[in-house]
């Protein structure tokens, strides 16, 4: 090799250097970029006589400062923390809503018993009776309006879902184009590193709405999968989910499905804000509503007992009448009780059974109706009833007390959420720090390399001066 053509060899070094260098500064903002570095070796030597000689300077590779370990803690905790948000964010509406003073059920429970108490300091006024009327609809009415809430809650995991199983689809479809467009440049002997800083962009992406499994193969590309291995993209190829609707849930809800059958992989899919919807309509939706049915049908069960003939409380076993004189019915619907359906079994403020038939004070038998504020004593009474709610077997509470217990629940699941959030946030971040120390570009360092490289190509061009000065010396000595 001449020194001409150690000095070239030098010089292109030197430039595949500085305009590695120039890329790395260049991308310093762009999302998802990773540092890459200029791997160079010296040229195979010459042999002449008894000696080597060196022939000069070869960059090798362009490879990326990559951390796949790292990279692969990323994805994890992406998808942990993207989970705990959404499922933050859903819960914090339950809270929002049991807990308002407009909408819960606190308020509605307490002025509904007041005005029942009304009712048995003067139980022949009609306005007091109205009011228990407007009162005990106003409850009903509350709890209508919370499994309202909740069924608008359950649309709008619905909605979440169409939308992300469409990025899905199509950040499938794109790894997928990536790992064919991979494959291509590393067969033509090209170092993609863009290509594969993309892809793993789009992974990430991938991992913020859905845990994914990463296995990377030998000829460059990656295989996706998710749930309980079902492969998302595989190879070049992408596997399109839809859409398909469960109706064995009230109200019918939305699910997965995968493959050409459309197989409802809902229950196997987790991580990511897909994970966290799923997780919350699993768990609070369901559970809050179906703790409202239950206090529905103790609210109805209960009073429509007190209320009608089929219950005698401290009444000499005649039963209750109203304010004509007859047997007392039912106060609320006591048919297909749920939090969605409850409501009033009368309109007329006479009907109301605050009187029982047998009149304790005077031992008669009450036939007007007005002869006694019995029974709406006793109607008042079951706000702080600890028998009137079952929640399991030998467990039960008042009424105030089940509906605490549900917004004590509820309440303490937002705050795990919210420290499991915090908790994945921090370690995402803290992993994040580790990856771009390793692979991030520093401005600092590449300025200090473009330095360097520069001085080099400097040089390289000093050696093709000098090799030319040599040239021209030997053809004027000719």
């Amino acid at each position: 090799m001449s020194l001409l053509g150690i000095g070239t060899s030098a010089l292109l070094t030197a430039q595949g250097n500085l305009s590695t260098t120039s890329h790395n500064i260049s991308n310093v903002n762009t999302e998802g970029y990773t540092r890459q570095r200029a791997d160079q070796a010296t040229r195979t030597p010459d042999y002449k006589g008894d000696m080597y000689f060196g022939t000069g300077v070869q960059i090798t590779s362009v490879e990326r400062v990559y951390d796949t370990f790292l990279a692969s803690q990323v994805r994890t905790y992406t998808a942990q923390e993207a989970a705990q948000r959404s499922y933050l964010s859903y819960s914090q509406q339950v809270d929002d809503l049991l807990g308002s003073e407009d909408l819960g059920l606190s308020t509605g429970i307490s002025e509904f018993f007041n005005s029942v108490n009304e009712v048995a300091n003067d139980p022949t006024s009609i306005a007091a009776r109205q009011l228990m009327l407007t009162r005990g609809e106003l409850l009903a009415n509350r709890f209508n309006t919370m499994d309202s809430q909740l069924t608008k809650l359950d649309e709008q995991v619905d909605y979440d879902i169409t939308v992300a199983i469409d990025d899905i689809n199509n950040l499938s479809k794109s790894i997928a184009e990536l790992n064919s467009a991979i494959t291509a440049a590393t067969g033509a002997g090209g170092s993609p590193n863009d290509l594969l800083d993309k892809r793993d962009k789009l992974i990430t992406d991938l991992s913020e709405i859905v845990s994914v499994n990463v296995i990377e193969q030998s000829n460059g590309t990656t295989n996706i999968l998710i749930g309980n291995g079902q492969a998302l993209v595989a190879g070049t190829k992408s596997m399109a989910l839809t859409t398909v609707t469960d109706t064995s849930t009230s109200p019918p809800r939305l699910g997965i499905g995968y493959g050409d059958s459309s197989t409802n992989i809902t229950s196997q899919l987790s991580g990511g804000t897909l994970g966290g919807a799923l997780d919350f309509r699993d768990t609070i939706i369901d559970d809050v509503r179906a703790e409202l049915d239950v206090l529905a049908q103790a609210v109805v069960e209960g009073f429509n007992a007190v209320h009608n003939n089929t219950t005698n409380i401290a009444n000499g076993g005649q039963g209750s009448v109203d304010l004509d004189g007859n047997d007392g019915g039912d106060f609320f619907n006591p048919a297909n009780i749920t939090a969605a359906t409850i409501s009033l079994a009368i309109s007329d403020p006479r009907a109301i059974a605050a009187s029982s038939k047998f009149d304790a004070a005077t031992g008669t038998i009450n036939i007007s109706g007005s002869g006694n504020n019995e029974n709406a004593l006793a109607l008042a009474n079951l706000e702080t009833d600890k028998t009137l709610v079952t929640i399991a077997p030998g467990v039960t509470r008042s009424l105030s007390e089940g509906y605490a217990v549900l917004v004590s629940d509820v309440a303490t699941r937002t705050q795990q959420a919210e420290a499991s959030q915090e908790t994945q946030l921090a370690l995402l971040q803290q992993t994040e720090q580790r990856f771009d120390a390793v692979g991030g570009v520093n401005l600092d360092e590449e300025a200090a390399q473009l330095i360097k490289f520069q001085q080099a190509y400097q040089a390289a061009s000093q050696i093709i001066i000098v090799s030319n000065t040599i040239f021209d010396s030997l053809i004027n000595a000719v």
